[in-house]
């Protein structure tokens, strides 16, 4: 082996070493602890960015893709639907009942279907009903003769009865429900994936993408795993709290590094005021993860919800 060929398998096996190190990192990341709302980023397809190979946490996200979408078309699973076109089963969840793609209230495209009823009124006591993630309602009412009979599936070191829900720690995205013949294997008819993410607002609540809204959630949610509750626009009496140890100019637009909310733009660790309206009040909005702000509502006793300044339009 010449000296050459030498030092070629040497960078080879220290670029491998690399590799390795670098993918055992990434498996050990908890992006559970990762700041910003990660699981809005991801159910609406924004590509993360970190500031170094191997990095855990993602610095800010890329969502250019969504700057392209045209306000007079419905966009679902990476396919675009015209104003009065019906979804295609193979885009819809069960309770996708009926939809079609038409021009919302402020003329932003956006899916509008039928309103299901599922009320079935309560249960004969000894019974429960039967549900199905392949199906948007209740099932039938089941009353056992012996409790015992009832099936029983062993999930992560848990029993769960026949129609109850129940969760894949490894495939969190995964709608499942135990009944009679489950063996351990998260397919059809036990469980199921669903069509569309039920975090994104793409199907119902477009405008919240096109307006540079924030998604809020409750005090107890994690933004790293849970769907946001709902969205904070902007409004007239909103306005941006700076960080004072922030240097960078508020009026630069063009920096990559910034949040969007409606027209305004915040620099990292700046806050947007509290109690402009009624999807404001206790609600905390910090720029943590570009490209939008994380929202998140305050404890009760952090805040109290009956006091805010009257609102006004």
């Amino acid at each position: 082996m010449t000296r050459r060929d030498s030092r070629s398998l040497i960078q080879i096996c220290v670029y491998v070493a690399f590799i390795a190190i670098t993918v055992a990192d990434q498996e050990k990341c908890d992006r559970t602890k990762c700041p910003g709302p990660i699981a809005y980023y991801e159910a609406i397809g924004c590509s993360p960015i970190y500031e170094k190979e191997g990095d855990c946490c993602a610095t800010k996200y890329n969502c250019d893709h969504l700057k392209e979408r045209s306000t007079t078309k419905c966009y679902i699973n990476g396919k675009t639907y015209k104003i009065g076109e019906k979804l295609k089963d193979e885009d819809a969840n069960p309770c996708d009942i009926g939809c079609t793609c038409t021009a919302g209230y402020d003329g932003i495209a956006v899916f509008n279907c039928a309103i299901v009823d599922c009320f079935t009124g309560p249960v004969t006591p000894g019974c429960y009903r039967k549900h199905s993630p392949l199906q948007c309602c209740p099932g039938e009412e089941v009353c056992p003769e012996n409790s015992r009979d009832r099936a029983i599936c062993n999930v992560n070191g848990k029993e769960y009865r026949d129609g109850e829900y129940f969760k894949v720690e490894s495939e969190p995205d995964l709608n499942c429900v135990c009944q009679p013949g489950y063996e351990g294997k998260n397919v059809e008819p036990f469980c199921t994936k669903p069509k569309h993410s039920y975090c994104s607002p793409d199907f119902r609540h477009a405008s919240d993408l096109i307006n540079n809204c924030a998604p809020v959630y409750y005090a107890g949610q994690s933004p790293q795993t849970d769907c946001s509750v709902f969205s904070r626009c902007q409004n007239n009496n909103d306005t941006v709290i700076h960080n004072e140890n922030n240097s960078k100019s508020a009026d630069n637009h063009d920096d990559e590094d910034v949040c969007h909310f409606g027209n305004m733009t915040m620099h990292h660790d700046d806050e947007l005021n509290q109690a402009t309206d009624y999807s404001s009040v206790c609600v905390k909005c910090v720029c943590e993860v570009p490209p939008l702000p994380t929202c998140q509502r305050l404890s009760d006793d952090e805040c109290d919800v009956t006091n805010h300044p009257p609102f006004h339009a």
